[in-house]
Parts: C-alpha cells; structure tokens; sequence
C-alpha cells in the first residue's frame, strides 16, 4: 500500500501505537464526562502526589482530560508527533511514553518543591493539573532534536520544529490559561534529558521493571487512599 498517499483514517493501521493512545486518552474522556467528575478526582500537584502520597493520580492525571479543547489539542499533536513512532517502531514508542511520563512527573514535583521557598508556596502546593501535555512537550522536544529544517502544523500556521515546543508552550497558556505552565515546561524537560541521552542505562529491562513498580505504587497508593 502506497502510506504517504493513502487517507488520513487509514494512516491509523501505520501508527498503531500511537492510536491506542489517542483512543484510550479520547475513551478516558468520555468516561470522565460521562461521570461528571472534575479536576479535583483525577487530577495531581505537589499536597496530592509528594504530601499525602497518592501517587495513582499521576499516572490518571496525565491520561485524562477535563477540556474537550485541552483534549483535542493533545491528540492533534500527538497526531503530528506520530513519525516518531515509525523512527523507533511500535513498542519502543510504547516504552518512551511510558519514561516520559514519569519523567515529567518528577521533573514537575522537583520543581513545586523548589518553589515551596518562594511567595508562590500556596499556589505550587496546591495547584491541581491534568492531562497528556507533559508526554506531547516530551515527545515534540525529543522529535526537535532529531529533525532540523522541517516544520510542524501547528493548527492555523506552521512552525520550525526546533521552535515547537517553546512555540506551544506559549500557545497553550494563551488559549486555555488554567493549563499547567510548569508540568509542559517539565516535559520539555524530560524530552531533552532523553535526547541527549541522558537516559542511556535506562533500556527495555529496566523500564519494564520501573513500569512493575510504577503500577504497584499507583494501586498500593489508591488503596491506602481509599478510592478503590
């Protein structure tokens, strides 16, 4: 089959990885819509994660949407970030989702903590976020070091894409002010500590010995909260 020219919906069944997360995120969504449930259910920041430990929303956290706008726009980029899935192949896609995850929630608490010493202590404590941005900053800064020369839509426009990542920082805190500010500058973050290889001990074996432990402290944590 000719890929580069066949429709859009077919060009699914060529990025399989990459669908199930848009399909799962967009199925998170309806779930959430359908139960009414808010920010406050789902989502995560420094009192929720490092204070009282429950550790299950950062992992809920960065897979739900609340905005049906924010929700959009994640899968729209996610949909232009797709290639990277063809450079690495299905599962090693699957894998680095995974490691940014989790590395943009670190990367994110650190940074609540550092600015508990500031006047802004209430408001870093505090501050509930959602959604998949973290994984799509990851991703489009980790794709920005690979691809010089080259742009990326970016819905109205197009951008280079060394710029995207700085270029939707600014986007997305234009159009939907309550987005998490500091949790897209940690995936920023995270994209870069990957390509610069910072993670190079970090291969499949140990991430799928971190994912175990990821999984088994996100249900531990949900049981001790009571929210089972």
């Amino acid at each position: 089959m000719d890929w580069d020219n066949a429709p859009e919906i077919v060009q699914w069944l060529r990025f399989p990885s990459t669908a199930f997360v848009i399909g799962s995120c967009c199925g998170i969504w309806y779930l959430i819509w359908k139960n009414r449930l808010d920010y406050i259910d789902l989502g995560s920041s420094y009192r929720f994660v490092v204070t009282e430990r429950q550790w299950w929303r950062t992992l809920t956290a960065s897979l739900s949407h609340i905005n049906l706008v924010h929700l959009g726009f994640n899968m729209f980029s996610t949909w232009q970030l797709r290639h990277a899935e063809q450079i690495l192949g299905s599962l090693e896609y699957l894998r680095l989702t995974f490691v940014f995850l989790l590395m943009s929630v670190i990367f994110q608490n650190l940074i609540h903590h550092l600015l508990l010493r500031t006047p802004s202590a209430d408001y870093t404590h505090n501050t509930v976020g959602v959604g998949f941005s973290c994984v799509v900053f990851a991703w489009m800064t980790w794709m920005s070091l690979l691809t010089s020369g080259q742009s990326l839509d970016f819905l109205f426009f197009r951008v280079p894409y060394n710029m995207s990542p700085f270029a939707s920082l600014i986007f997305t805190q234009i159009m939907i002010p309550r987005v998490d500010f500091i949790g897209h500058l940690s995936g920023i973050i995270a994209g870069y500590w990957q390509g610069w290889g910072l993670n190079a001990w970090l291969d499949g074996f140990w991430s799928l010995q971190i994912f175990i432990l990821y999984t088994l402290g996100c249900a531990c944590s949900l049981h001790w909260s009571g929210k089972e």
